[in-house]
């Protein structure tokens, strides 16, 4: 049985949109903080898109 895409999109109540944004600003905050440029943080923010992108297109194919 295969799983829809969209419902894999959160399994988090809504609130805690908050709390993935809080999460986001401090993994952002401790990358500068460790010497990272902000051209280094794009290009680790586009690695972890392309997994999601992969991922979704998996989750596509197997429902297909």
């Amino acid at each position: 049985m295969s799983i829809d895409a969209r419902k894999q999109e959160s399994v988090l109540p809504a609130g805690d949109a908050r709390a993935l944004r809080i999460i986001a600003k401090s993994l952002y905050r401790e990358l500068r903080s460790q010497g990272h440029s902000r051209g280094d943080i794009v290009v680790f923010t586009n690695a972890l898109l392309e997994l999601v992108t992969e991922d979704a297109q998996v989750s596509a194919e197997a429902a297909e």
